[in-house]
């Protein structure tokens, strides 16, 4: 049909350009609508990357509830991206909210299951809410996964230890030791096993270390103190204590007065 308010066409030259005008203007307007959508998939595209690298400034930076807020824009944006789950997760554990937490990272998860820092963090959520036994399910997947990363194993012995099995903890940090031997966080956490299981003398070798690799902190000598106190070996606690003040610590002299003389 022709259009309204127009005279008839009158030779097929006529007719033959209308018809190339309107093929045109619909080309025309298939190419703009076309071009429309890659602007807006550009567009989401550009703002899921400056979301994302802005969360992870964030966190960087120590702004937790701000990188939360980064990470649930691009989860919306991207409901597949595993890592936003995964970093919003991070973000919930720093505020404490391990059940938020541990829903991100089960997210992350479904997305992407081979990914055993996701299993690590989740499983440091649920220490956090005395799940052991899901911690340690977790842990083993994740030592399955990657068996030279000491941290897996820490974490599993700090499962143990809230189970009370101070000796599967202990075999535990052996393990993280022989990974990082210079850790001197898996060295105090075996000595409180030991303190545990009532044997002092494993448990003072692991301090003799850490006075060794610490010889000017005072807090070490505290540490083995507490030690040689708790095996009934006063006369080495007092020295350690005196030490300690030696090196600047006041409240160390407060123990001598109470136990030493």
């Amino acid at each position: 049909m022709l259009p309204h308010n127009t005279e008839p066409l009158q030779t097929v030259t006529q007719l033959a350009n209308l018809q190339a005008e309107m093929h045109t203007g619909m080309t025309i307007r298939c190419l703009l609508w076309v071009l429309c959508l890659l602007l807006v998939h550009t567009g989401n595209a550009q703002t899921e990357k400056e979301l994302f690298r802005r969360g992870i400034a964030r966190l960087q930076a120590k702004d937790y509830p701000g990188a939360e807020v980064d990470f649930t824009m691009v989860a919306k944006l991207n409901p597949g991206n595993d890592a936003a789950f995964f970093n919003r997760g991070v973000a919930r554990q720093y505020m404490s909210d391990h059940r938020g937490a541990i829903q991100d990272f089960t997210s992350a998860l479904e997305i992407q299951s081979a990914n055993p820092d996701a299993f690590l963090n989740r499983a440091i959520s649920r220490i956090a809410l005395e799940d052991y036994l899901g911690a340690i399910s977790d842990l083993n997947i994740a030592i399955k996964a990657r068996s030279k990363d000491d941290r897996f194993f820490y974490f599993r012995a700090k499962a143990k230890s809230g189970l009370q099995d101070f000796r599967g903890a202990i075999e535990d940090l052996n393990l993280a030791l022989r990974v990082n031997s210079k850790n001197l966080t898996y060295v105090i956490e075996r000595a409180e096993a030991y303190i545990q299981l009532k044997d002092y003398p494993s448990a003072i070798r692991d301090m003799d270390r850490l006075v060794k690799e610490n010889p000017n902190d005072y807090s070490a000598y505290n540490a083995r103190a507490r030690v040689k106190l708790a095996g009934n070996n006063l006369e080495g606690a007092c020295l350690d204590w005196s030490k300690a003040g030696e090196l600047g610590d006041v409240n160390a002299y407060s123990m001598i007065r109470k136990y030493c003389n």
